[in-house]
């Protein structure tokens, strides 16, 4: 349901033409700013009370339930939306794009969830850095890190939980991409080399290194999540099916989240 409200508003909009072909589909979700709809300013999400402004709609709609959670809920669509076009255009269409959040908004759903990003302007062709860190700055340093930080702190959220939301996103995409029809061979090595990477160059810790692990689970070997997502937090949901929780047992005292 969420994917068919998503995209049923992403119909209405016009996405900015970086994906072509069979890959149009996947570019919904990048739309220029100015685009008609309910949305919020991306500086507002890294403003104080950026939290509050993401939570409140959610809980007029679900009242007391747990914020964390529901940081985590609202920061998978956001990432769902977000990642998964940026990282196919600069693999396959080779563009420098907008990505500071600061000339940003994203734009809602009438529930108050992320339908899209907009950005301030198309960029521009570039051609691919050499350097797979160099292709990737943009998006995991320039736009990503500030908003988790700032939202971490805000909620008093582990930065794990939500850096594991998103390079869950990121991983998919890179694996998508590899088998994507047309690209060219090669063409998500350098998203590989960053998932594969325990570091970025200058040292610090990659936050997204390898966000599943193969381990021995109830059913035999499978995929599982380094780090809880704390959505069994909220009503009517379970922990998912690759939840590191069912490998310890249902142990949710152990899931932490707190910062």
């Amino acid at each position: 349901m969420r994917t068919l409200l998503i995209r049923a508003m992403q119909g209405r909009m016009t996405p900015f033409p970086f994906l072509t072909g069979p890959l149009t589909r996947a570019g919904a979700g990048l739309v220029p700013l100015g685009t008609p709809g309910p949305s919020l300013p991306l500086a507002t999400l890294m403003a104080p009370g950026g939290v509050e402004a993401i939570l409140a709609p959610l809980l007029r709609r679900q009242p007391g339930q747990d914020r964390r959670a529901l940081l985590s809920l609202w920061s998978r669509h956001y990432f769902y939306t977000l990642i998964p076009p940026v990282v196919l255009t600069l693999l396959l269409a080779h563009r420098s794009l907008p990505l500071a959040p600061q000339g940003g908004a994203v734009m809602l759903t009438e529930q108050g969830m992320p339908a899209a990003i907009a950005l301030p302007d198309a960029g521009r062709e570039a051609p691919p850095p050499a350097d797979a860190f160099a292709r990737f700055a943009p998006l995991v340093q320039e736009h990503l890190a500030p908003l988790i930080a700032h939202w971490a702190a805000e909620a008093r959220l582990a930065p794990r939980v939500l850096w594991a939301n998103a390079a869950s996103y990121f991983a998919w995409i890179v694996r998508e991409a590899a088998t994507a029809e047309g690209a060219p061979p090669g063409s998500a090595a350098p998203g590989q080399a960053v998932i594969e990477a325990t570091h970025w160059p200058d040292g610090s810790a990659n936050p997204l290194h390898e966000p599943m692990r193969l381990l021995e689970g109830p059913e035999g070997p499978q995929h599982w999540r380094k780090v809880c997502c704390l959505l069994y937090r909220l009503p009517e949901r379970q922990e998912c099916p690759y939840c590191p929780l069912l490998l310890r047992g249902g142990d949710r005292k152990s899931c932490g989240g707190a910062g």
